[in-house]
């Protein structure tokens, strides 16, 4: 895949995240609800992913990907293991 593609697709994505955490009332408090819906399924993804051999490895764009992403970017990071 071109990697100023990928690039240009998670710019994308972040500005959308971003438009969505300030349209709410509450931006700050939905920033942390999505963390923490990022980090609890990066962490059942790894827990579950022994059984499935699947696994995510923990390092700082995967972290940053989880927490800012949420759910959405766990899910990301799993079809980018995939290709």
């Amino acid at each position: 895949m071109n990697e100023k593609f990928l690039l240009y697709m998670l710019i994308f994505a972040g500005v959308v995240l971003l438009a969505a955490y300030l349209k709410t009332r509450r931006p700050v408090s939905a920033l942390l609800l999505t963390a923490l819906q990022g980090i609890g399924a990066f962490f059942a993804v790894n827990l579950a992913g022994s059984l499935l051999n699947v696994h995510l490895n923990l390092n700082l764009f995967s972290a940053l990907v989880s927490v800012l992403g949420g759910t959405p970017g766990v899910i990301f990071l799993l079809v980018m293991n995939l290709i």
